[in-house]
């Protein structure tokens, strides 16, 4: 709303809400107003949105009449650069909010793919996270301690309650990360027990959250990470290591095809245009390697290519019959 510009002070936030079918239910409008107050100062805590006066208070409670006091003050209230565009991303503030504070503590840590992936898997929009079957914990604890040095997320204490949780977002990320280095589904459920539409959830939550840490990182002035952060993006879409990001850019070449050429010394763009026709040919097939010569500006007569004929089945002439 504020974002919009549809209301622009907390008088009109007010009147709004009180015009809902959920203030209709909820029924206590003085609960309400404490509720929109409270949401409004965090927002300011987060610098989403700036106000007219300090909405903060140090209290725990504020009497109804104090809301409706400032309420009729018209305090005006503006959304900032950092909380127009998370409104356009469509990721809640609380996950931008934690997002913002990984970006900032990059500056601090030696950051690896793993960062920033267990970063995003810590979220609210990343739930529900894969399990934890008793016989893993030890294992996840493990790889936890091996990862902590460059982990951008707060890490609870193992006392707190939420750390099973953050327990939960660190398997996520390893199976996310097994994804990346080019592992199989079967392998993938055989170690993480995660079936392949919800590997492919996780995998389009994960593209659309590091989609918004690069560009929360761009408003922050954090350059040097969008880059690190497109580059995960380009190999979770395709679950392959970056050395072969380049063959990627191939219309027909996936994963698998992307690391037969690699394995055969044909590793970017380059190395394609001056492979010789045959060589692709029995490495992708006649019409692939026929396309892919022409997507880089080659053109290959059908003819030259040397193959093997394919005999035609069945009956070729009355004769021959």
């Amino acid at each position: 709303l504020i974002v919009s510009g549809l209301v622009k002070n907390i008088k009109q936030i007010m009147g709004f809400f009180e015009k809902t079918f959920w203030a209709h239910q909820f029924g206590d409008m003085d609960r309400l107003y404490q509720i929109i107050i409270k949401v409004l100062k965090l927002l300011d805590d987060y610098e989403f949105i700036v106000t007219e006066k300090d909405l903060k208070d140090d209290s725990d409670f504020v009497s109804a009449d104090e809301m409706k006091k400032k309420s009729d003050d018209d305090i005006e209230v503006k959304a900032t650069l950092l909380g127009q565009r998370t409104s356009q991303l469509y990721i809640d503030p609380l996950t931008a909010n934690e997002l913002i504070k990984g970006i900032k503590r990059t500056k601090d840590k030696q950051c690896i793919d793993f960062s920033f992936i267990q970063l995003v898997c810590y979220t609210l929009e990343m739930r529900p996270l894969l399990n934890i079957r008793v016989k893993e914990m030890e294992d996840i604890q493990e790889k936890l301690n091996y990862y902590e040095s460059s982990l951008l997320s707060h890490q609870p204490s193992m006392y707190d309650s939420d750390y099973e949780e953050y327990l939960r977002s660190v398997k996520t990320s390893l199976m996310l990360n097994e994804w990346i280095n080019e592992k199989d589904e079967e392998y993938i459920l055989e170690t993480y027990n995660a079936r392949p539409g919800e590997i492919r959830v996780k995998i389009d939550n994960a593209d659309w959250l590091l989609y918004g840490t690069a560009e929360l990182a761009k408003l922050l002035k954090c350059h040097n990470i969008v880059s690190h952060v497109d580059k995960i993006r380009y190999r979770l879409k395709y679950g392959v290591r970056e050395e072969l990001l380049p063959l990627l850019k191939l219309k027909n070449i996936g994963r698998v095809r992307a690391r037969k050429l690699y394995k055969n010394k044909i590793n970017n763009i380059g190395d394609v245009k001056s492979v010789d026709i045959t060589t692709l040919v029995q490495l992708l097939g006649k019409a692939l390697a026929i396309d892919i010569k022409r997507q880089v500006g080659e053109e290959v007569i059908e003819a030259d290519v040397k193959g093997k004929k394919r005999k035609r089945k069945g009956q070729v002439s009355l004769l021959d019959y």
